[in-house]
């Protein structure tokens, strides 16, 4: 039932949640064009040499027979073989080679965190704009909020690259090792093992962090003190917690699967991306009705209708000094 309230809080905010995605894709948008703009040269030898020396297309098979689900270790060993054999020729034959791959790497991962820090500012001012709504049922312009927070966004989110993404980060790379040494053996059913498992995981990441922005947001606290006040109440609930973004999860997981088995093309990508962003905020919004939940909180899901602290649901005309 209080995943339901989500649902419904979340599509009755959803002139938010487009505003809010939008402007993400706008940042992704710009941080690429900048990146592509400063490092165009070494882009482009780049691709050359990964397309002169069949490195895309040696990964592309190792991609389709995973995703195939006839894929054995004995395979696995024999095409990264052929990889590494790839890009050694391709690094005797030019000049500068490890000094250019290096400087790449380095440039994916100053573009991932770039990415993940200014795509992520919605955190906060979308938080508050949630809290203002299922408070008051007030509906606050989302760019001035964005604006007054953006200081706060700012601290927020190095402290989100130092923890939450490396962590992230960290289950991610461990998936793919264990499905690579252990899971790769079960063909298809390995494939399906490690992508629940990784869904699990993710899952209890988030949980584990749910609670964070709310508590900085509802109880104006700073940065650190509110992911204290956020583990602390989340210990009493942590199973319905993790349930719930489960639930979100699943759901997400299984909308972006269907797409990619059905045509496969930049736009599809597209929606991927765009699924993903909303999935994102979907999960905010839960965690927001948990926390009032866990807080016994009373909240409007609608401007007539509220939750009070009891999980009862009311019916109310509201006037225009109604403060619930």
């Amino acid at each position: 039932m209080k995943i339901k309230n989500a649902i419904k809080i979340f599509f009755k905010n959803y002139n938010l949640v487009l505003k809010v995605a939008i402007t993400q894709l706008v940042f992704i948008a710009v941080i690429f064009g900048i990146v592509a703009l400063l490092a165009s040269n070494v882009l482009v030898d780049v691709n050359t040499g990964l397309t002169e020396f069949g490195i895309i297309d040696k990964l592309s098979v190792i991609i389709g027979e995973i995703s195939s689900g006839d894929f054995d270790a004995q395979r696995f060993q024999l095409l990264t073989t052929e990889l590494q054999e790839a890009i050694f020729a391709w690094g005797t034959s030019v000049e500068f080679f490890y000094r250019m791959v290096a400087f790449s790497v380095l440039l994916i991962l100053v573009l991932v965190l770039l990415t993940v820090y200014c795509t992520n500012f919605y955190m906060v001012p979308f938080n508050q704009n949630l809290h203002d709504f299922m408070s008051t049922s007030a509906k606050i312009p989302y760019l001035w909020r964005f604006v007054k927070s953006f200081g706060k966004s700012a601290k927020t989110q190095l402290v989100y690259v130092a923890f939450p993404l490396l962590l992230d980060m960290f289950i991610i790379v461990g998936t793919l090792g264990a499905y690579s040494m252990i899971f790769s053996y079960l063909g298809l059913s390995g494939v399906v093992l490690t992508i629940i498992i990784l869904i699990l995981l993710l899952s209890l990441r988030k949980t584990l962090f749910a609670f964070w922005i709310p508590a900085m947001v509802i109880n104006q606290l700073p940065v650190v003190a509110s992911m204290k006040e956020g583990f602390k109440l989340l210990a009493d609930g942590f199973g319905k917690v993790f349930s719930r973004i489960l639930s979100a999860m699943l759901l997400i997981a299984a909308l972006i699967t269907i797409l990619l088995f059905a045509i496969v093309n930049v736009w599809t990508l597209l929606l991927v991306v765009f699924i993903l962003l909303h999935g994102e905020l979907l999960i905010s919004t839960i965690c927001m009705v948990e926390y009032y939940n866990q807080s016994n909180f009373g909240f409007y899901i609608d401007q007539m209708h509220t939750i009070s602290a009891e999980g009862i649901e009311t019916v109310t005309v509201l006037d225009e000094d109604d403060d619930f």
